[in-house]
């Protein structure tokens, strides 16, 4: 019985030493990950009603330098993978494995104490919310957004804003992991 509650409270004092997560930070992280996914969601929707599937005339928007194509893309970011077989239920398996341990990594480990984490995974999270919802509804990822210059060869694959969010995110949590870790405070020494 004494081995059950040290045990116990062991348990508890291991909640008790993990930062605690603020409300806030919940309503942050939702909002950047529901919101935009459904921002992705909805520009491809329009722009794919608007050009046309792919095949279609693309639409300029900056010149022939950035223009609106629309393609689909079995594969992970920028096509890699799409040549695997069932790559798109496979990346769609790992986003959801994914999705999973940013909420366990945020909220139950108790990282989302730390605002910049949690606003970059919650821009991976949208990323890969938008991306899996593709893959499982239809197969593949619809991609729209084309830069190339053809004066000197450079044709960046075609991408959507998923793709931004999931580079945008993982950029901000490299340089996340390059801060210095914070110094503990100095204590004066006792006379």
């Amino acid at each position: 019985m004494a081995m059950e509650t040290r045990s116990q409270s062991g348990i508890q004092g291991d909640r008790d030493a993990r930062p605690a997560v603020p409300a806030s930070r919940w309503v942050l992280f939702w909002a950047l990950a529901l919101g935009g996914a459904a921002f992705d969601l909805t520009t491809k929707a329009v722009i794919f009603d608007w050009v046309g599937p792919p095949g279609s005339p693309a639409a300029s928007v900056v010149g022939e330098v950035v223009e609106l194509r629309t393609s689909y893309n079995t594969g992970a970011l920028w096509g890699i993978g799409g040549e695997l077989s069932f790559s798109s239920l496979m990346f769609a398996a790992l986003s959801i494995v994914a999705a999973v341990f940013i909420v366990y990594w945020l909220f139950v480990l108790g990282h989302a104490s730390d605002r910049w984490q949690t606003i970059a995974l919650g821009l991976i999270m949208a990323g890969a919310i938008g991306n899996c919802y593709d893959r499982l509804r239809f197969g593949h990822v619809r991609d729209f957004v084309h830069v190339h210059v053809d004066s000197i060869g450079f044709d960046f694959p075609i991408f959507n804003f998923a793709d931004n969010m999931l580079v945008i995110g993982a950029i901000g949590l490299m340089l996340l992991a390059m801060r210095p870790e914070p110094k503990p405070p100095e204590t004066s020494p006792e006379s």
